[in-house]
């Protein structure tokens, strides 16, 4: 019955905390997910706009030092060399200015150069000599607009296997004619991948139709994400962002961990199929489920404190009753001075009912402090055998036996013979109604009818005992 008691409670606490935390869990960890998704989204467009500012930021620069003495000296001297080495010169300066950390990159650019007016480079910085002569309108777009209309742009260039996030800028004559253009380029590279994504709080990578050009994530991961990107079902979504179209977040399992990303083409990216991905670990964006743990743990000790609590009051019931039905059956097997004794309030009423019934039965008289006779709230009241009360039973007894002609036979009986009878009526009794009284012996059964012979129940038998006949 313990068992009972205790285990009940701790079931209901046990699906109760564990039904708690797995709805807990699993509708927090959908909506995370689903806000992850549908962030990315948003994320991606973040930088977007972030490149496009960084990408104003560089035409402005390229602007100013287009408009630089140093820059414009360049167009104005004579002579192909006395030009080519201003030239050169030229990107020199322009190079260091940049290089100035206060200027926001922290390192040079990858490339200067300065463009005459037909597209050609006349000198870049580091070695006067490379791409000298180089036509670079079919390689950027941008320029063709801005010897036709003057200003600067922004924009992307994949040269020699190297991808730059250009700024161009016309240069202009005393007239006001441009007369050539500065170019300043800077490499997309792992490093700045890096930067860029500590600012947006997901992992950043740049493709090119290649594969994976530079990223901030670890190699494997960019391993398995160039895998993913340029096989199906991924890759309708690369090439189509490769090609400057739309495309949506999408998920993929990389090293046997969840992923969500954003394909998208870089801005101002004409002439230059380059794009980005936007890669977020949903596992780590996800991580504040492990919350719903604390359930967990307030389960247990909800079961370890509903299993003391109902040790203890498992103990507070069932002893005392274990103790009645102890004292009940010890009455029952013969000890009729017996009763019942327990200490809890609750089952004290239950108690002294009981002992009230035991003491009916037997026929001993329940009395107060002072030795008087106490009757009961329900209308019971034991007496003893030698008080009062049995005088009148007795004489009520007599009274009957004496107007009773078969009584009077009986009484004419030999005691031994008497008891013989009333066993052999008591046994015919219990089969007739299919008990087995195999374990009750004659002698046992006078024994006890001896010992209860006061008993008003055993006076009645005597009085009558054909009654165990019927």
């Amino acid at each position: 019955m313990r068992l009972k008691l205790i285990a009940g409670n701790l079931i209901i606490v046990l699906l109760v905390g564990v039904g708690s935390y797995l709805v807990v869990r699993t509708q927090l960890y959908a909506e995370l997910v689903r806000e992850l998704k549908d962030g990315i989204g948003d994320d991606s467009e973040l930088f977007g706009r972030s490149w496009r500012a960084d990408g104003a930021r560089l035409a402005e620069g390229v602007a100013k030092r287009a408009s630089s003495k140093s820059v414009r000296t360049v167009f104005t001297a004579s002579g192909e060399a006395n030009r080519r080495r201003r030239a050169y010169d030229a990107a020199q300066d322009v190079s260091q200015w940049f290089g100035n950390p206060a200027r926001g990159r922290n390192e040079r650019p990858h490339i200067v150069a300065v463009i005459d007016e037909t597209g050609r480079v006349i000198a870049r910085d580091t070695d006067p000599n490379r791409m000298f002569g180089e036509p670079l309108l079919g390689q950027i777009p941008a320029l063709r607009g801005l010897f036709k209309r003057g200003g600067s742009r922004y924009g992307v260039w994949l040269h020699n296997d190297k991808l730059l996030q250009i700024g161009v800028a016309a240069v202009r004559n005393e007239e006001g004619g441009v007369v050539g253009a500065l170019l300043v380029g800077y490499d997309l590279s792992n490093g700045y991948a890096k930067q860029e994504a500590r600012l947006l709080g997901h992992e950043l990578l740049f493709i090119t139709p290649e594969g994976v050009y530079s990223t901030s994530t670890a190699v494997d991961v960019r391993d398995a994400v160039e895998k993913a990107l340029y096989a199906p079902p991924l890759d309708v979504q690369t090439t189509a962002a490769l090609q400057g179209k739309p495309t949506l977040p999408w998920a993929a399992e990389l090293l046997g961990a969840p992923y969500v990303g954003m394909t998208a083409s870089l801005p101002m990216a004409r002439g230059a199929q380059a794009g980005y991905v936007m890669l977020a670990h949903q596992g780590k964006h996800t991580e504040i489920v492990s919350l719903a743990d604390m359930i967990l743990w307030l389960t247990l000790l909800g079961l370890l404190g509903v299993g003391i609590y109902g040790y203890i009051m498992a103990n507070n019931i069932m002893e005392p009753i274990e103790q009645m039905e102890d004292d009940l059956l010890a009455v029952i097997n013969g000890r009729g001075d017996v009763r019942l004794e327990v200490e809890t309030p609750e089952l004290g009423g239950l108690s002294y009912r009981i002992n009230q019934l035991i003491n009916l039965f037997t026929g001993v008289a329940e009395e107060d402090d002072e030795g008087r006779a106490v009757t009961s709230s329900g209308g019971w009241e034991a007496v003893s055998i030698t008080g009062p009360g049995s005088s009148a039973r007795a004489s009520v007894v007599g009274s009957d036996e004496a107007n009773d002609p078969e009584a009077q036979a009986l009484g004419a009986i030999p005691e031994a013979e008497y008891y013989a009878q009333l066993y052999a009526d008591y046994v015919a009794a219990k089969q007739a109604i299919g008990e087995d009284v195999s374990n009750v012996p004659e002698a046992r059964f006078v024994e006890r009818i001896r010992g209860n012979g006061g008993h008003p129940l055993i006076l009645s038998l005597r009085v009558a005992p054909v009654q165990l006949r019927g």
